[in-house]
């Protein structure tokens, strides 16, 4: 990665966690961040119609949130990977006056 690209990516992070001092934050500014580059959002309690090449993602509580996306070659039965992170992190704190 070239500087550029690394100040870029450490920008877009540092903006994240300075929008998500709460793991309601995070998940709000993660769903927003998906919409914008093309995730359909779906509801947990629905019936989904998922299609091959799509990306969805849905939320729980305000405080949860799970993205995916579907290969465009995807077969019913050829088995999938999972990624996964938790929102009680990026709750950094920094005391004004330590003990």
């Amino acid at each position: 990665m070239a500087d550029t690209e690394v100040s870029s990516v450490v920008s877009d992070f540092i903006g994240f966690l300075n929008a998500s001092p709460t793991a309601f934050h995070a998940v709000d500014d993660a769903k927003k961040r998906l919409q914008k580059v093309g995730y359909e959002q779906l509801v947990e309690r629905e019936d989904w119609k998922l299609e091959a090449g799509k990306r969805y993602f849905l939320t729980r509580n305000h405080s949860t949130i799970v993205a995916f996306a579907i290969g465009k070659k995807y077969v019913a039965g050829n088995g999938f990977h999972i990624v996964s992170a938790h929102t009680d992190s990026p709750c950094l704190k920094l005391k004004p006056v330590s003990e």
